[in-house]
């Protein structure tokens, strides 16, 4: 799971297209409906504002190397500290299942490890950091818009991921698709140039943090038509409004899972 994804405010599903937005949509339209159209809050989780923190601390590192100054160690683990005080405000984590103090250790030393890796001293110019893209309707149904964490050289989108253990590279690379389409879309129309293929890195937060970075295979034509099939289900399925619990073992992390429970009992 990435964890440093965000939910989104009350809002209407058909305004806009996302990888995000498909991707929940997809999994379970009701979850979805909570989600991103009731914009329902559900509670933090520890693994999530590590993931958020971190992804600060490196958004930090990158805008001060992308403007030539000097991305230092205590840049980035300042912008952690801020961003995790921060978010523990604004959306207060139970830590019961993970004292507060290990939490903000976790972060740290994923972050040190990043910093350590050659990964961050990739010599490829940064061309753009949380650079937010938006595609004009043509063959989609909708605007298609996105956030891409790094933007390299060749137009390469790069995205992190936080993660509890090291991943399999081959299912994350088919469960992170969408993702890479959506991509690959808005790149290629913001520069009129083909986008260098997407990587995916890795931060494993482990007690001995892990580095990963993974070259997913060029975009297809196959992948480009099952994401513009996919898009018109979501539209159509908002469109009827269709809304309704696809139950699984992802039930057991989500939020919404009472809510769901207890769905079509009025009706009934």
């Amino acid at each position: 799971m990435d964890e440093t994804m965000r939910s989104e405010p009350n809002s209407d599903p058909l305004e806009y297209l996302s990888a995000s937005r498909l991707k929940s949509f997809l999994a379970c339209r009701l979850k979805f409906y909570y989600e991103k159209v009731l914009g329902l809050p559900a509670p933090s989780s520890p693994n999530l504002q590590i993931g958020k923190a971190v992804h600060a601390g490196l958004e930090a590192f990158h805008k001060a190397q992308w403007a030539g100054e000097d991305p230092s160690p205590e840049l980035a683990l300042e912008a952690y500290h801020n961003a995790f005080f921060a978010l523990e405000k604004d959306d207060p984590v139970d830590y019961r299942s993970k004292p507060r103090s290990e939490c903000i250790e976790t972060g740290k030393r994923t972050i040190s490890a990043y910093l350590d890796s050659d990964v961050s001293k990739d010599r490829r110019a940064i061309l753009g950091v949380e650079a937010y893209l938006r595609r004009e309707p043509d063959e989609l149904p909708l605007p298609l818009v996105g956030v891409v964490d790094l933007v390299r050289e060749g137009n390469v989108p790069v995205d992190f991921k936080t993660v509890g253990a090291t991943p399999d590279l081959q299912e994350e690379a088919w469960s992170h698709q969408l993702q890479m389409v959506c991509y690959f879309l808005l790149l290629g129309d913001a520069t009129g140039e083909v986008p260098g293929q997407a990587e995916l890195v890795y931060l494993v937060k482990t007690k001995s943090p892990k580095i990963i970075r993974h070259q997913l295979p060029p975009i297809d034509l196959i992948q480009m038509e099952r994401f513009k099939r996919l898009t018109d289900v979501y539209v159509q399925g908002n469109q009827r409004q269709e809304y309704y619990p696809s139950p699984g073992m992802h039930c057991r992390w989500c939020a919404y899972r009472s809510r769901c429970r207890a769905w079509g009992k009025q009706a009934a």
